[in-house]
């Protein structure tokens, strides 16, 4: 297990070094814009939910990557279970989402101390929207490619784009109608949200299992 995880890092090795280089860069020129001008706490929110979405998208890379190189022909040949292919793909992408999360609070940590405030409305939106974001990639891609096929990573990468994104205006324009009399609604939209989406996580990852249980290589 630890063997295939350390591969799915492997894999996405100069990408996720590149991710790291892009958020510590945007971390350092927001902490500059938010010391010389004072209306720009509104990129705090855009920043971490990009930071977010990009180590979300490491999901693809991966994906990519593996079916460029047939990875997924030979790496049945190790001592593992199908099961643990499937559990350590989707630990390796969690694991990218929580590098994401610490970025992102290097980033509010960076902007804090350069101006001596914080938007918590806007940075809260942020998380939320790039948190449901990044774990919308392998929520959808990983079972998607299973049926499809290695050879529609491409399209299919397009498609996850898409439903991360629907699925959060979607579950804003449904809630929305519910909360709108209601004390702290935001508050409850945004954990509801991201309970839900931690949920559709946790479905892809079984539904994952049991079709590459059933699949035939």
């Amino acid at each position: 297990m630890k063997g295939l995880i350390r591969n799915n890092f492997y894999t996405v090795e100069g990408s996720l070094k590149l991710t790291l280089l892009f958020s510590v860069v945007a971390a350092i020129v927001l902490a500059i814009a938010g010391r010389l001008h004072a209306g720009s706490s509104g990129l705090l929110g855009g920043i971490i939910g990009g930071n977010l979405g990009g180590f979300g998208a490491l999901t693809m890379t991966v994906m990519q990557k593996d079916a460029a190189s047939k990875w997924n022909k030979f790496e049945l040949t190790m001592p593992v279970r199908r099961r643990d292919v499937i559990t350590a793909r989707y630990i390796s992408c969690f694991l990218y989402v929580l590098i994401g999360i610490v970025m992102a609070l290097v980033s509010a940590c960076l902007f804090h101390l350069a101006t001596g405030a914080l938007n918590l409305e806007r940075m809260s939106y942020g998380f939320v929207f790039g948190w449901g974001f990044a774990l919308s990639m392998p929520t959808f891609m990983i079972p998607l490619v299973l049926i499809l096929g290695t050879d529609k990573t491409e399209a299919i990468m397009v498609v996850s784009i898409i439903a991360g994104l629907a699925l959060f205006f979607g579950c804003s324009a449904i809630m929305t109608p519910f909360l709108k009399d209601v004390a702290n609604a935001n508050l409850i939209f945004r954990l509801s949200y991201m309970a839900f989406s931690l949920v559709l996580f946790v479905v892809s990852y079984l539904l994952s299992c049991w079709i590459y249980k059933k699949k035939e290589l």
